[in-house]
């Protein structure tokens, strides 16, 4: 039997949303006969994540193989107040996380160069050589002229102590009687804006039974999931009159809220993908679709020049400085944060908000946007400016 080969072109450490995105687009390029690993501790057989996105269509790596699921109108609700907006031409779409890794998997199935290692990565250094070497806990060292790492390290957080993370907790739930409104997706409900913590609750509903329904906290303390389950249970309760309901998929998750670089690569051989490389917008934690306009990127450029290669997630300047302005406020200022969010969404078009929020607006109609919000939150912000 011929020993398997330990030295590749592209090999991807981390196969969550990134690595499979980053696999997605080089099978659908000029380089799709490079040889490839990927390393990953997991088989990725369990629907463990939500991903949402908004466009006018769905994006060409959404799954095919499954129901596309969208929503055409969002809710931000504060108290008893809500405002619901029309999306015009865009809507917001849904992906079940086991149907992404399914289609990516399957796809793999079709490149025998592609080759996948369930491992777990301990170690990823430069050698004298100029190629980089992977240390797996087999005992394994692999080899590849370029590595793309999406698995983060216990120091990537700047401080770890006092950076700000969305933590949250879901579940989906099929209810014994119709609650939901099943044309519109609830981005933010805020029950009060008198705490010393931003909470609040998100609503994916599916069906008039049926919806992922989340708890989501704004803290830079470690936080038990467990402990945040009786306060789901109760808006359950409370809010949507469901004392009984089955849960059917269960999710929870720590999102680094911060405009500061996730991390740096010691070697100009291994690029940053994910979170680690910034792509989770700091204000509001969403991932996906930046992932996919820095994967996109890598591969142009690796299709141009692999000698020059330099693919770093680089954001314009200015929404990090709005970003930080919201992250000021989320820290010195919480019980303020739902109405910055509801006043910004009862101001201006639903079309306009999220494009604004996918860093995807031009600066003039960022300046409309923006002029039509109350500004002493803001001036306070930024009178007592810092970087989160």
């Amino acid at each position: 039997m011929t020993a398997p080969n330990l030295t590749y072109d592209f090999v991807i450490t981390g196969f969550g949303c990134a690595g499979m995105s980053l696999v997605h687009y080089l099978l659908t390029s000029s380089l799709k006969n490079a040889s490839i690993l990927v390393i990953d501790s997991s088989t990725k057989t369990v629907n463990d994540r939500t991903w949402c996105y908004w466009a006018e269509k769905p994006l060409e790596i959404h799954p095919k193989n499954s129901p596309i699921i969208h929503w055409e109108n969002i809710s931000i609700r504060l108290g008893n107040r809500e405002v619901k907006k029309q999306l015009g031409g865009l809507k917001y779409f849904h992906i079940k996380s086991s149907d992404f890794y399914s289609e990516i998997k399957e796809r793999i199935q079709e490149h025998p160069n592609v080759r996948v290692v369930k491992d777990f990565v301990c170690e990823i250094k430069e050698n004298a050589f100029g190629q980089v070497s992977i240390i797996t806990e087999q005992g394994t060292r692999y080899s590849g002229r370029k590595v793309f790492n999406s698995i983060p390290d216990s120091g990537f957080l700047r401080p770890e102590s006092t950076a700000l993370k969305q933590v949250f907790v879901g579940w989906k739930i099929k209810t014994p009687r119709a609650c939901f409104d099943k044309s519109t997706a609830v981005m933010m409900n805020f029950l009060s804006d008198s705490n010393d913590k931003t909470d609040f609750f998100y609503l994916l509903p599916f069906s008039e039974t049926e919806a992922l329904v989340e708890y989501t906290v704004f803290s830079t303390e470690k936080m038990d999931y467990r402990d945040m389950e009786p306060t789901l249970r109760r808006y359950i309760a409370e809010n949507l009159g469901q004392e009984t309901f089955e849960v059917t998929f269960q999710e929870e998750g720590s999102i680094p809220m911060t405009t500061f670089a996730a991390a740096k690569s010691s070697s100009p051989h291994v690029t940053l993908l994910g979170t680690l490389a910034g792509c989770s917008k700091a204000s509001t934690g969403y991932t996906f679709h930046t992932i996919q306009k820095h994967c996109k990127s890598i591969v142009e450029q690796l299709e141009r020049s692999q000698e020059s290669f330099e693919a770093s997630w680089e954001r314009k300047r200015r929404f990090a400085f709005y970003d930080n302005i919201i992250l000021n406020i989320a820290k010195k200022w919480p019980n303020a944060l739902p109405g910055v969010f509801f006043n910004l969404f009862e101001t201006n078009s639903g079309t306009e908000i999220l494009r604004f929020l996918n860093e995807e607006s031009n600066f003039l109609g960022e300046l409309k946007l923006l002029s039509r919000l109350k500004f002493s939150i803001f001036i306070k912000s930024l009178l007592h400016y810092e970087k989160h």
